[in-house]
């Protein structure tokens, strides 16, 4: 196998904790990992949003992931309908209809659903949560910077106009008053790059 596929992106050094623990975790040859306590996003807390974080990154990385949601009866359907669906299916997860929710997430997944790269001067966006194809080429500064803060969820260095942007179109997540970077940061390319 090539040696670039299994190198982590120079920013992995400085990245978020999950991420570095993801790629420390892929280095070694570990290739898939279980999160022992549920994603409570019902009321989430900066853990829960560090384990998610961990699901996002793991599955950009390729590692496999068995995790647990619990989104609580009160969710937003669209949050295991769309909103999360590019992420690698939990074992489990609650609320109504849980059995045919988790097979319609089984189903739509795939690697690259939704996801950034960076360029020199430019963030690009690839969303097909939809179905369809949503590209953003962030070419501002003050959304390149996001991309790169919200990728380490350190949302406080985040211009609020940015990131007012970034919620309306459902890359940052409001998840019960936390924000959570959604997109996932493809540093190793499983397919050919020109089809994602």
């Amino acid at each position: 196998m090539r040696d670039d596929l299994l190198t982590p992106p120079s920013t992995t050094a400085n990245g978020s904790l999950p991420a570095r623990q993801v790629h420390d975790l892929y280095a070694r040859g570990v290739r898939y990992a279980e999160l022992h306590e549920p994603v409570n996003l019902s009321s989430p807390t900066p853990r829960d949003l560090r384990a998610l974080d961990f699901v996002r990154v793991a599955t950009a990385r390729g590692l496999l992931v068995r995790w647990q949601l619990r989104a609580g009866r009160r969710a937003d359907p669209a949050l295991t309908a769309r909103h999360l669906t590019h992420l690698q299916p939990p074992a489990s997860l609650d609320g109504a209809r849980p059995a045919e929710r988790l097979t319609e997430w089984r189903n739509r997944f795939y690697i690259g659903r939704c996801v950034w790269r960076r360029g020199p001067g430019f963030v690009q966006i690839r969303d097909r949560r939809d179905g369809v194809l949503q590209r953003f080429n962030l070419l501002q500064p003050a959304y390149v910077q996001a991309a790169t803060l919200l990728e380490q969820q350190q949302m406080s260095g985040v211009d609020p106009d940015v990131l007012v942007a970034l919620r309306a179109e459902h890359l940052v997540l409001d998840l019960g008053g936390l924000d959570w970077w959604a997109p996932c940061l493809i540093d190793r390319w499983p397919v050919p790059s020109m089809v994602l």
